[in-house]
């Protein structure tokens, strides 16, 4: 599940890498401010006068709002951005800061107040340089951006306790721990994610690096998995959970020549289907030739090895599901030609 979503995730953030390179964005703040009193609606407008500066972020994308023109300015996938430039330039970094900063000054203007770039942009300065320092130390610090990073996932136990109510606890334990962690990865898996620092890199990122897990993604789900069974009084299996996740990327990583069966030199595989095996769960992918020639196809799996496959084969292979395709696989490996 957790492998779905990031493929997902991934696909998502390609297209919106692409549309925001494509788009024109404004050079400046003056710039900035006559683009958005055309493309803002007359309620929207009204919204953004009658908010506190603090709170004007919660109207952009992806910070619990929907306008999304700001967020492609600055994303940052945008690297042609001009206002990006700008703001770097002036010493704000952080996209979230710069698309404050765009809808202070607007607000502003709507107002009919003389936009001061150098008093709007100095608290974000002075933050940034906190923010400077902290990344200096990020990797042993116990707090980033005002935030408490756990040092290990004992220590996440703790914080996460602290957080949730009895209520919240019992309502858990209630779900299976797989629907438990499939429907907190994009909420309390992504609070995680940003706050503890997975991304930019924390102790508690580095806790994982150390035991050999490197995707946040992965770090959240074996957070959320193992609280879990923390919770429910079951063994974390910590070691396991980590094999689990190395053997994953193992078995998922596409074929190279130099495992290639004998006398064959040019394969393509574009095409993989996923699976777990029943005994122990553990991580499963087929990869299909996807330049074949012939009606033969080369198929490669990490636990069954190579098959050179029928048209037949093929369309039986094809017309598996997750639950089913181990089985389909043991039938074609049995197969003697």
């Amino acid at each position: 599940m957790h492998r779905q979503i990031s493929i997902l995730t991934f696909l998502i953030l390609t297209f919106q890498i692409g549309f925001g390179q494509n788009l024109k964005t404004p050079k400046n703040i003056v710039d900035a401010v006559s683009f958005l009193e055309t493309d803002c609606s007359d309620s929207l407008k009204t919204i953004i006068k009658n908010t506190a500066d603090e709170k004007l972020i919660n109207i952009c994308y992806p910070w619990n709002g929907d306008y999304k023109t700001i967020f492609h300015w600055t994303e940052r996938g945008n690297k042609k951005s001009k206002i990006k430039k700008y703001f770097i330039k002036n010493g704000i970094a952080d996209n979230k800061h710069q698309q404050t900063v765009i809808l202070i000054a607007f607000k502003k203007h709507l107002s009919g107040q003389a936009i001061n770039e150098n008093e709007i942009f100095e608290p974000f300065r002075k933050t940034e340089k906190i923010w400077n320092f902290e990344d200096k130390v990020r990797f042993t610090t116990d707090s980033i951006r005002g935030q408490y990073i756990p040092k290990d996932i004992e220590d996440c136990f703790k914080q996460i306790d602290k957080f949730w109510s009895d209520s919240t606890k019992i309502k858990i334990k209630q779900l299976t721990e797989e629907k438990f962690s499939s429907n907190a990865h994009l909420s309390f898996g992504m609070w995680m994610r940003n706050n503890w620092q997975l991304w930019g890199g924390s102790r508690l990122s580095k806790y994982f690096n150390d035991k050999g897990i490197y995707h946040p993604d992965d770090m959240s789900g074996i957070i959320l998995d193992s609280y879990h069974r923390y919770l429910t009084g079951k063994d974390i299996q910590l070691d396991k959970q980590i094999e689990f996740y190395q053997l994953y990327y193992k078995v998922n990583k596409e074929p190279t020549k130099d495992i290639y069966p004998k006398g064959v030199k040019k394969l393509e595989f574009n095409k993989s289907q996923v699976y777990n095996l029943k005994n122990g769960k553990t991580p499963g992918c087929v990869h299909i030739q996807t330049n074949s020639k012939t009606d033969m196809t080369w198929i490669y799996d990490f636990h069954f090895g190579w098959k050179l496959i029928d048209g037949q084969e093929l369309k039986e292979l094809n017309s598996t599901n997750y639950d089913n395709r181990e089985d389909m696989l043991k039938k074609i490996f049995s197969n003697v030609k």
